[in-house]
């Protein structure tokens, strides 16, 4: 009979563990995160990025309107006719 207590007993290391980090993320989220939002530096990189039409939510490098610009100048050093991003030109 004893056998039969000790393994039916539901194991609640697992649960704990879960409640753990669910309760460390929401105090992160929850706490942490609007505080640091309101330190002078990261309000005023939040401003300057609404002003400039930027949605936080989802920031593609791609879609910027910079990113344009950068490109033409990786493609002009890339492919440059002297060849010099790559290797030499072999004889």
């Amino acid at each position: 009979m004893d056998f039969l207590n000790v393994t039916s007993r539901p194991n609640a290391k697992p649960w704990l563990g879960l409640v753990f980090i669910l309760a460390s993320v929401s105090m992160i989220w929850l706490t942490i995160l609007p505080r640091i939002g309101q330190v002078p530096t990261v309000r005023m990189r939040i401003e300057s990025n609404q002003a400039a039409g930027i949605n936080p939510t989802a920031v593609f490098y791609s879609d910027h309107p910079s990113m344009r610009e950068t490109e033409r100048k990786i493609e002009s050093i890339v492919y440059h006719p002297d060849g010099t991003f790559w290797a030499p030109s072999w004889p």
